[in-house]
């Protein structure tokens, strides 16, 4: 543990409401995923201009830019969008197949979460789960059950299948640096696991990180062929026993008011550092509370870490003095600008 993040630099102080996911253009400019079903854009190169750069509606959360600067966006309750260059929003997907034997029709989303984009344009996005949406998201978390899933939008054709079932709130989604996989997290599992895409082990998935201090949200590329990953509470004693005591659970569930439940701990968190092997390489605290205690989100751009958390009320950055100044999200996808 260390302040790392304590002196980050602070932007947007009050302009924005519960930013879950941030991300950066090829003109560095930042963009956010606001409370009020907004993407606010603060403007290159001092960020003191905002403005509301789409109103999308219901709750957006992750987002990721295609190789026609195009912004895709996971909406809480709605599915998944897109914003062109010109800001017309459209509507790519709402629903999937069913689940097969499913008691419930499963196939409409309640809480698509995070996304990323593979070069042959096909989305794949995580719903964290299929029976809760954002509001009662600690409901799931008390059930301990596989509710989630990762999905694959094909803009090509039109098609949304289902391709993983069965995870514990699926969050975080990233392409790996080779496109031939895409690591992702799971919340309450805390841990992050890899799905194959390519190769011999097409279609499998494999344990990274497969026990980890907190509790996962969104995973994007890091410079120099690492990866960051956003760790949005520490795990505590206490509630990693209820969690091997259903019935206890559900006692309380029946017997206590909702503002008194046993919470998953999601007020102290960090950013980690990790590698392909799933070796944590470093770690960004806020220990004292100044600026950045639960962090959602982090993009790492142009020698700068760019942080975001849902119950914040500004961004953060924070300079990497061993990144690569010159490195970029974008960039790294899709090569360099024309």
């Amino acid at each position: 543990m260390n302040d790392r993040l304590g002196d980050a630099e602070i932007i947007g102080l009050g302009k924005v409401d519960g930013p879950e996911d941030v991300i950066l253009d090829m003109d560095d400019n930042v963009y956010c995923s606001a409370r009020q079903g907004d993407i606010v854009r603060f403007l290159a190169p001092d960020y003191s201009r905002r403005e509301v750069y789409a109103h999308v509606g219901g709750r957006p959360l992750g987002m990721a830019f295609d190789k026609d600067n195009r912004l895709l966006v996971c909406i809480a309750g709605m599915g998944l969008y897109r914003v062109d260059k010109l800001r017309n929003i459209q509507k790519l997907t709402a629903e999937t197949n069913r689940s097969p034997l499913s008691i419930i029709d499963d196939s409409r989303m309640r809480l698509a979460d995070d996304l990323d984009i593979a070069p042959d344009g096909k989305v794949y996005f995580s719903e964290a789960t299929i029976r809760y949406g954002f509001e009662e998201w600690v409901v799931d978390s008390l059930e301990g059950r596989g509710n989630g899933r990762i999905i694959r939008y094909d803009p090509a054709t039109g098609a949304t299948r289902t391709i993983v079932r069965n995870l514990l709130f699926a969050n975080g989604m990233c392409m790996a640096h080779d496109n031939k996989s895409v690591l992702f997290a799971e919340t309450w599992g805390c841990s992050v696991s890899r799905l194959w895409l390519e190769g011999p082990k097409a279609g499998k998935t494999e344990s990274v990180i497969p026990d980890l201090p907190g509790y996962p949200d969104n995973i994007n590329r890091a410079s120099r062929g690492t990866y960051w990953v956003a760790i949005s509470g520490v795990r505590t004693p206490a509630y990693d026993l209820a969690m091997t005591e259903p019935a206890f659970r559900k006692r309380m569930a029946l017997r206590v008011a909702g503002d008194e439940w046993l919470f998953p701990n999601v007020n102290a968190g960090c950013v980690a550092r990790f590698d392909d092997t799933g070796h944590v390489l470093e770690s960004l605290w806020d220990l004292h509370g100044k600026n950045h205690t639960a962090i959602n989100s982090m993009r790492e751009h142009r020698g700068y870490l760019y942080v975001s958390g849902v119950t914040n009320n500004r961004l953060g950055r924070v300079r990497l003095p061993d990144a690569d100044p010159e490195w970029t999200g974008p960039g790294s996808y899709w090569g360099a600008r024309q």
